[in-house]
C-alpha cells in the first residue's frame, strides 16, 4: 500500500492558519508529564496526548499497545498478539527509547531496556498522558522518543463500587471488580481483574529467507498461543491537613503467556512460554512547605520479571528510586528543582558482566509565560556509575498568535546507555551483545503551530532528531546470529498533524504522520517504521446509544536493516458502539479489523484477524 499525503500536509498546515481567530481557550485540563508540574494544555509547548477513562473504555479487547499506536507519532511492532514480545517506535526511535511510568515510578526490564506494555491490561488505566520528542532533560536516559505516564485509580467522595465482565472472540474474556471512595482524612481504591485469551498462532512462517534454527515448524506451531494477567491495584492516602498528605500506591500483574519455539527448548515439542511479573510500588509524600513552594518525596520500587515455564530461562529486573522534588511558584513563571536516585540490578540465568548500575541526577526546571510569550528549560546532569556523567537540556520557546493559536520552537538532546542485553547477552544460539558499544545520543529541533478553541484543536509538528550510535539488532551472514549494530548518524524527521473537533452532531480527529527515519551512512530505512501513517475516527452520541469507528493507516515498512524484506502497508477499520441502559449500567461493543485484513507487524508473526468483543459495565455515577 502506497500513501500519499504531501497534499494532505498541507491541507492541514493551510486549516490552522484559516482557523486563527481570537477566541478563549475552553477546559482546565492538566497535565502532568510535560514539565513535572500541573500545567494546562494550553501553555504548553511540548507534543502531548491524553486518553482518559471514557477513550480507554472504547478500546474494548485491544491491548494498551494497540491504543497507543494508534495515536500520533507511534508505530508498533507485534510478534503474535496480546503478551507477545511487542515494542513501540515513538517518532522513529527505538522501542527501548519510551520510558513507561505507573503513578510516577518507572518501569521496565533492565535487561531489555523497555517496559512489558504487552502485560499490562487496560482495567487499571484511569488517564494515559504521552509525551512525544526528547525528555532526558526531564527523565534522563532512555527518553530519547519520549514518555508514556499511566495514572491508575484514586479514591474521592462517597463509597463507589465498579464491575466489568466482557467476552469476545478467540474465547477471550475480561473481567474487573473494584472499590473507590474517601472518608475523613483517608481516600483509598482497589481493583482486580483478570484478562484470558486463547489468541492466535504466535507464528505463521515460512520464513524463505532465514536459514537459522527457528524457522516455522507447522507440525508445532500452528496451535493457538494464548495469554493471561491477573491484576491487582490500588492506592492509599492519608491527608493530615490541606497541605500534607502521604499516599502508597501499587499495581501488580502476573501474566502467563504461550508462544511458539517450533520445537527449541520445548519439552516433545509442546510450546515454550514464560510467566511474567510486573510490580510497582511507591510511598509519596507531598508537603506545601510554604505558600508557592510544593515537595514531593517518593520512594519506590519496580519489578519486571519473566521466567519460562517450560525451561530454565529467567530474566528478573528490579528498579529502586528515589524523588525528592521541590516546585516553587515564581514572580514570572514556576521553577522546579529535584534530586534523583536510580538503582538497577538483575538476577538472570544468562552471565551478565555487569548485573547492577545507579545513577545519581540533578535536574533544573523553568516554565512560564510573560504577556504572549511562553517559555520552557530544563538542565538535567546524569551520573551514571558505568558511563560517567551526562548532561541533557531542552529549550522551549512559544508566542501566542491569538488566543487561540501559538506557535513554538524547541532545541533539545537525549541519550541512552546501552543496555545489558546490548553489552552482554549471550545465547546457545550464538546471538550475543557488543561490551565495546558507546552511548546513544540524540539532537532534536522543533517547530510547532497549535490552535485550540471550543473543542477544536488542530497541531502541526515538524521534528528532526539526530541520533548517533543508534543501536539496532540485525542478523549477520552467513550464521546469521543476531548482534547489535551501531550507526554512527541516524536521522529521524517528520511531520505530525493532527486535528479533533465537532461537525455538527458528529465528533471527528484525524492524524497524518510523514516519517523519515534513516540511517543516513547507508541510506536505508530503520526497521519496522512505515513513512506514512494515517488515522481517521468518527463517532456521534444519539440519546443512550454512542457509536463511532476508526480508520487506521500504515505504508510500507522494511524487516531487515538492509531493506530487502518488504513489510507491505495495511488498512483497518474498527468499530465501537456503547449503550447506556440506565444511570449505572452501559453495554459496550467493539469490532477491530472489520474486513479480515491479513497483515504482518513483524516478519513472520501473525496479527489478529476480525474480532468482536461485548461486555457490561456497572458504574453509579
Amino acid at each position: 500500500m502506497t500513501i500519499r499525503l504531501s497534499a494532505a500536509a498541507l491541507a492541514v498546515l493551510s486549516a490552522v492558519s484559516a482557523f486563527a481567530v481570537a477566541a478563549e481557550t475552553q477546559g482546565e485540563a492538566l497535565i502532568v508529564t510535560a514539565t513535572r508540574q500541573p500545567s494546562r494544555a494550553q501553555d504548553l509547548l511540548a507534543s502531548v496526548d491524553t486518553l482518559d477513562r471514557e477513550q480507554i473504555e472504547r478500546a474494548g479487547q485491544s491491548s494498551l499497545l494497540e491504543l497507543l499506536a494508534r495515536q500520533p507519532g507511534i508505530q508498533m511492532s507485534d510478534n503474535g498478539g496480546p503478551g507477545k514480545t511487542s515494542g513501540l517506535y515513538m517518532r522513529g526511535t527505538n522501542a527501548n527509547h519510551t520510558i513507561l511510568f505507573i503513578d510516577g515510578v518507572r518501569v521496565g526490564s533492565v535487561t531489555a531496556g523497555q517496559a512489558a506494555l504487552e502485560s499490562l491490561p487496560l482495567s487499571h488505566i484511569e488517564r494515559i498522558e504521552i509525551l512525544r520528542g526528547p525528555a532526558s532533560a526531564l527523565y534522563g536516559a532512555d527518553a530519547v522518543g519520549g514518555v508514556i505516564q499511566i495514572f491508575t485509580k484514586r479514591g474521592e467522595g462517597p463509597l463507589q463500587l465498579e464491575a466489568f465482565a466482557g467476552a469476545g472472540s478467540k474465547a477471550t474474556r475480561d473481567v474487573l471488580g473494584g472499590i473507590s471512595g474517601a472518608t475523613g482524612p483517608w481516600s483509598y481504591a482497589l481493583r482486580l481483574s483478570q484478562y484470558e485469551t486463547e489468541g492466535v498462532s504466535a507464528r505463521k512462517g515460512p520464513y524463505p529467507t532465514r536459514k537459522f534454527w527457528h524457522d516455522y515448524d507447522p507440525a508445532l506451531d500452528a496451535d493457538k498461543d494464548g495469554f493471561r494477567a491477573t491484576s491487582l491495584g490500588g492506592n492509599l492516602g492519608y491527608s493530615f491537613n490541606k497541605d500534607h498528605s502521604l499516599a502508597l500506591n501499587f499495581l501488580r500483574i502476573d501474566a502467563r503467556n504461550w508462544y511458539d519455539g517450533g520445537g527449541f527448548n520445548s519439552v516433545g515439542g509442546a510450546d515454550v512460554g514464560n510467566d511474567a511479573v510486573v510490580e510497582s510500588l511507591a510511598l509519596e509524600s507531598r508537603n506545601r512547605l510554604a505558600a508557592g513552594w510544593l515537595s514531593t518525596l517518593r520512594v519506590a520500587r519496580s519489578k519486571d520479571e519473566s521466567e519460562g515455564f517450560r525451561n530454565t530461562n529467567h530474566f528478573n529486573s528490579e528498579q529502586n528510586q528515589v524523588l525528592w522534588q521541590h516546585d516553587v511558584d515564581l514572580p514570572l513563571g514556576r521553577a522546579m528543582l529535584a534530586y534523583e536516585y536510580l538503582d538497577q540490578k538483575v538476577d538472570s540465568s544468562t552471565t551478565y558482566t555487569v548485573q547492577a548500575r545507579h545513577i545519581n541526577a540533578w535536574m533544573a526546571g523553568w516554565s512560564g509565560s510573560l504577556g504572549n510569550h511562553l517559555f520552557q528549560a530544563n538542565l538535567r546532569q546524569d551520573e551514571n556509575s558505568q558511563f560517567g556523567d551526562k548532561l541533557t537540556y531542552l529549550l522551549s520557546y512559544g508566542y501566542r498568535i491569538t488566543p487561540a493559536l501559538r506557535a513554538g520552537v524547541s532545541l533539545g538532546t537525549s541519550f541512552k546507555a546501552p543496555t545489558l542485553n546490548d553489552l552482554y547477552y549471550v545465547d546457545s544460539g550464538g546471538n550475543h551483545g557488543d561490551p565495546n558499544l558507546k552511548p546513544e545520543e540524540g539532537r532534536n529541533r522543533e517547530i510547532s503551530l497549535r490552535y485550540e478553541v471550543a473543542g477544536t484543536r488542530l497541531s502541526a509538528v515538524y521534528f528532526d532528531n539526530r541520533v548517533d550510535n543508534l543501536i539496532q539488532w540485525g542478523a549477520l551472514a552467513p550464521d546469521y546470529v543476531y548482534v547489535p549494530l551501531q550507526t554512527d548518524n541516524a536521522r529521524l524527521k517528520g511531520w505530525e498533524l493532527g486535528y479533533a473537533g465537532a461537525l455538527g452532531e458528529y465528533e471527528l480527529s484525524a492524524s497524518i504522520d510523514l516519517l523519515n527515519a534513516r540511517n543516513e551512512d547507508t541510506g536505508k530505512d530503520l526497521i519496522r517504521r512505515a513513512r506514512q501513517a494515517a488515522r481517521f475516527g468518527i463517532s456521534r452520541q444519539v440519546g443512550a446509544l454512542s457509536l463511532g469507528g476508526e480508520w487506521q493507516l500504515a505504508g510500507k515498512r522494511y524487516a531487515d536493516v538492509a531493506n530487502t524484506d518488504p513489510l507491505p502497508g495495511y488498512g483497518l477499520v474498527n468499530l465501537f458502539g456503547h449503550y447506556q441502559l440506565n444511570r449505572d449500567w452501559r453495554i459496550e461493543a467493539r469490532a477491530n479489523n472489520v474486513f479480515d485484513r491479513d497483515y504482518e507487524l513483524a516478519r513472520g508473526y501473525n496479527t489478529w484477524g476480525a474480532s468482536v468483543f461485548v461486555g457490561l459495565r456497572y458504574l453509579p455515577r
